[in-house]
């Protein structure tokens, strides 16, 4: 196993994801080849800004080199400034129309530093209005994409639950799924893993767009939905490693700043009533819970 396997393993799960995304969008991606000017390599970034189902969404691949690990990519390890490293991975995100289709992020990647080499990676669903057992289904088949791989799913969906949380609003940004990092024992089992989650992404979202892309929705819902865009928004710019990494390492800004909404809201001390679907979102569903045992 080497860095460039890796890379082309990684283009076959955006290759894979892609189709999927344009036979259910009716409307293909932009594609922009890219090379990283502050060091080698480059990336492959496929955006939708429209179209039957999405808004707007992308698909990224990236494989660069450098000559200084940022900060925000050794958070485990004490790697002295100055340690060239190389860096690969597939990051989406998806912002669709219709309210009732929850917004989705993946994320898999593959680090070399000095004498350390880790993967990482992750899925979070974060809808607006939640279908419950859409969201246990979801989590079920997350437990048993951790199960092929010989992963812990209770450990990897506490580490989401944590991590994807908005401190100053005191919720999680969403339902959650999985996330690791800085896994470095057996890189071949950890290659699977990420490899895994990355192929079951199709599977994962599908019933998501079958079953609610064509429920009909108000102007009210959709105003809620932008509202509730604007906490996506605040995670990405505030928390984000995946953003901070890409930001410290001078990256392209257009691939970083892709999982951003087209549109989003922010409403001065806004509070939504008691008792209706608006209000459940925040009482019940972000908050962590045990979606497999329900």
């Amino acid at each position: 196993m080497n860095a460039n396997d890796i890379q082309e393993k990684f283009k076959g799960v955006q290759d894979r994801i892609c189709a999927f995304l344009n036979e259910h969008n009716g409307q293909s991606f932009h594609e922009d080849l890219w090379e990283y000017d502050k060091g080698k390599g480059g990336g492959r970034t496929r955006v939708w800004d429209g179209g039957d189902l999405i808004e707007k969404a992308g698909v990224n691949f990236s494989g660069i080199e450098g000559g200084s690990l940022p900060a925000a990519a050794a958070t485990q390890f004490k790697l002295p400034d100055g340690t060239p490293y190389s860096a690969t991975g597939v990051s989406l995100v998806i912002h669709p129309w219709n309210p009732h289709v929850p917004t989705i992020h993946m994320n898999i990647r593959y680090f070399e530093a000095g004498p350390k080499a880790w993967f990482g990676g992750g899925i979070d669903l974060t809808p607006t209005y939640a279908v419950k057992d859409q969201i246990i289904g979801f989590h079920q088949k997350l437990n048993d994409v951790c199960d092929e791989s010989g992963q812990d799913y209770a450990n990897d969906k506490k580490t989401c639950d944590e991590y994807f949380y908005l401190k100053h609003r005191d919720e999680t940004r969403g339902v959650g799924g999985i996330f690791f990092d800085h896994l470095q024992d057996d890189l071949e089992k950890q290659l699977n893993y990420c490899l895994n989650l990355g192929n079951a992404f199709n599977d994962l979202y599908e019933p998501f767009i079958v079953e609610n892309r064509n429920r009909e929705y108000s102007e009210a819902q959709r105003d809620f939905q932008l509202w509730r865009r604007g906490r996506y928004v605040e995670f990405n710019l505030v928390y984000d490693r995946g953003t901070i990494f890409g930001l410290q390492s001078q990256g392209r800004i257009e691939s970083i700043l892709m999982s951003l909404p087209a549109v989003a809201h922010w409403k001065y001390n806004h509070q939504v009533e008691p008792g209706t679907p608006e209000a459940e979102l925040t009482d019940f569903y972000l908050k962590p819970q045990d979606w497999v045992g329900m």
